[in-house]
């Protein structure tokens, strides 16, 4: 984002969605959308946050929907949409594995548990659900340590299946 660009707007993110939009696609707008959007959502408010029209967005997601990237659900009062969660794994599955190697993935999935396993110990917990009811609001550390673990299980997860992947391979390539 130009700085000099912010001065003619009231607003610094009326500045960034005119730059957005400068530098995307209509197509990769929306599918930025789509792929941050969990719950099932109608195409006009897809539309909104991606800056284009309800029947462009409409067109385009029945194509993602058609090649599994997007669910497509029976609102009642007309279709809803969100991301296919499973194809969302699969793809950060699959971009892991085009960025690590196997050894990497295993020497991270080891940082990762030892993290985990450090925090556990720490607060005397075994989830970061049971942390998170123990915390005062105001134990910023505390709050960091959740996040931290959270973050880190996510990571444990997509690593596994990475590592899964890689084996998977060995047995049927």
């Amino acid at each position: 984002m130009n700085p000099d660009s912010i001065e003619e707007y009231d607003d610094v993110n009326e500045a960034a969605v005119t730059d957005w939009k400068s530098e995307t696609t209509t197509r990769e707008r929306i599918k930025s959308v789509i792929t941050r959007t969990t719950e099932p959502t109608p195409a006009s408010e897809i539309a909104d946050k991606a800056r284009a029209s309800e029947p462009v967005v409409r067109d385009e997601l029945t194509e993602l929907a058609e090649i599994g990237l997007v669910e497509k659900i029976d609102g009642g009062r007309g279709a809803l949409y969100k991301r296919n969660d499973q194809m969302y794994i699969y793809r950060q599955v699959l971009k892991l594995q085009s960025e690590y190697s196997e050894d990497e993935l295993v020497e991270t999935l080891q940082d990762l548990k030892q993290t985990v396993s450090e925090i556990r110990t720490k607060h005397g917990v075994e989830s970061p659900a049971e942390l998170a009811q123990q915390l005062d609001p105001n134990d910023h550390d505390g709050w960091e340590d959740h996040t931290t673990w959270q973050t880190a299980q996510k990571n444990l997860y997509l690593a596994k299946a990475a590592i899964s992947f890689y084996d998977a391979e060995k047995v049927v390539v």
